[in-house]
């Protein structure tokens, strides 16, 4: 019985699509900058753009603008509710907002050389939770997910979300750094497919350390 439910989840692992691939949103002010990033960081990272001789050494600190919901016809957010968008803007503002404070990166009020800091959430897809969980605790399943947690892919049935991301001087508004991005937990993760927004959440909160962390090299912090 075991192994029949197995070949039925892998069956339908083979047919069930991933998510879409970000795009150069049209009406992100960075987008007429965003260029392929090409193989290696393309699947997470599709798009991004850094200012020719941009030196964030030169800055202290950043200010973390609100978070924004993208409301372009090239939304990706699929049938996700304004609620459940408005969920995830409040999780993102608390996931960035913790990685940069973590970092020493946030900037206190009325602080000089200092830039700003803009996540535009532009799309994500909830998890189907009972599928989810069930294709990571059967055999075939865990061995699907074991392959795509090695490959850096996301796990089947599974939610993500997308965001651009961009850093501009606070005094001229010039574009400093910019990408656009997809984030989603290690596919071995059982507890981020338990709600349907639990995944996206996740990815929020990945992609906001690895955000922190970015700019703490780029900015010469420890």
């Amino acid at each position: 019985m075991i192994a029949r439910t197995g070949l039925i989840l892998c069956t339908a692992l083979a047919g069930c699509a991933n998510s879409p691939e970000p795009t150069k949103y049209q009406l992100l002010s960075s987008s007429a900058q965003l260029s392929p990033t090409g193989h290696g960081a393309s699947r997470r990272v599709p798009y991004a753009y850094e200012a020719q001789n941009a030196d964030l050494r030169a800055y202290r600190a950043v200010r973390l603008e609100p978070i924004a919901v993208y409301a372009g016809a090239d939304h990706q957010f699929g049938t996700l509710t304004a609620s459940e968008r408005g969920q995830l803007a409040t999780a993102a503002e608390a996931a960035f907002r913790a990685a940069l404070a973590a970092r020493g990166l946030l900037a206190p009020q009325g602080s000089a050389h200092v830039a700003d800091l803009k996540i535009t959430l532009t799309g994500a897809q909830a998890s189907i939770p009972v599928l989810a969980t069930a294709t990571r605790l059967t055999p075939a399943g865990l061995a699907a997910s074991g392959l795509a947690a090695a490959t850096g892919s996301e796990g089947r049935f599974s939610g993500v979300v997308m965001y651009a991301v961009e850093l501009r001087d606070s005094r001229t508004g010039g574009l400093l750094w910019a990408y656009v991005t997809k984030q989603y937990p290690n596919a071995l993760d059982i507890g981020a497919t338990l709600g349907p927004l639990d995944a996206a959440r996740q990815g929020l909160k990945t992609g906001a350390e690895e955000l922190a962390a970015a700019l703490a090299r780029r900015m010469g912090r420890p």
